[in-house]
């Protein structure tokens, strides 16, 4: 298995493209699973298709990168989620050879895989999983959300795929996405991929690699953290090393 975690539909740019182009290639069948949408951005079969149909932005939007590495428009399909079924979903999953999974809220897209019952076929893919912010967030086997609007600060329970560190994605240097990192390191002891929008990881197995702006914080820089924070507290700007 190959995972990729994004925060944006902009890998198709020059900080990740050298690096991806080897992983998607002309000919890639390409499964979209558009399952973290909120309840109340869409409700029934007629908004899903409003949202995510031929035509509509987020639809262009999801392809695009995809288009750009040579994919063609007809090797990309969706699961749908008030349309597929059980059968019509593992069929869709054994064609593919790349799983992407859209941004929105990871719990919500947990709950729609169990709803139709993908959750253990998705988890087990041996192909290529592409996720941007939800969509790399649920990869984890624990993620921890940073405050937004939405959510407190908490940890939720992902897909397992990968173990052993954190993400913290749509990375800004503010006093809310430092605070994240120095909780998630203190609490969880892992080391956290801090990736801000022009960033990603690849991972093959043992090896990973870092993509455009993303870096990593461990328990070693906790002091710069605090450090960071003290200052971003007082001066309410980010100190220039």
């Amino acid at each position: 298995m190959i995972n990729i975690l994004l925060n944006l539909s902009n890998f198709d740019e020059s900080w990740a493209y050298p690096s991806l182009a080897r992983v998607i290639t002309p000919g890639s069948h390409v499964l979209i699973l558009p399952l973290s949408f909120h309840e109340s951005w869409i409700t029934d079969a007629f908004e899903w298709q409003e949202h995510y149909g031929r035509g509509s932005e987020e639809y262009e939007d999801i392809i695009r990168p995809f288009v750009s590495y040579g994919v063609k428009e007809k090797e990309i399909r969706w699961i749908n989620y008030y349309e597929d079924d059980h059968e019509s979903c593992l069929r869709k999953i054994s064609w593919a050879d790349i799983l992407f999974f859209t941004g929105g809220y990871p719990d919500w897209m947990l709950q729609r895989l169990y709803d139709l019952g993908i959750k253990e076929e998705v988890s087990r893919f041996e192909g290529t999983v592409i996720g941007t912010s939800a969509g790399a967030l649920i990869q984890l086997e624990q993620y921890h959300l940073t405050p937004e609007e939405d959510y407190e600060y908490q940890y939720q329970e992902g897909l397992g795929m990968l173990s052993g560190f954190d993400v913290d994605v749509h990375f800004e240097e503010d006093l809310k996405h430092v605070e994240a990192l120095i909780r998630t390191l203190e609490d969880t002891g892992m080391p956290v991929i801090a990736m801000p929008n022009r960033g990603g990881v690849l991972i093959e197995g043992d090896y990973f690699e870092l993509l455009g702006e993303a870096f990593i914080v461990d328990q070693n820089d906790l002091d710069d953290l605090y450090g960071t924070y003290d200052y971003l507290r007082q001066s309410g700007g980010w100190p220039q090393y």
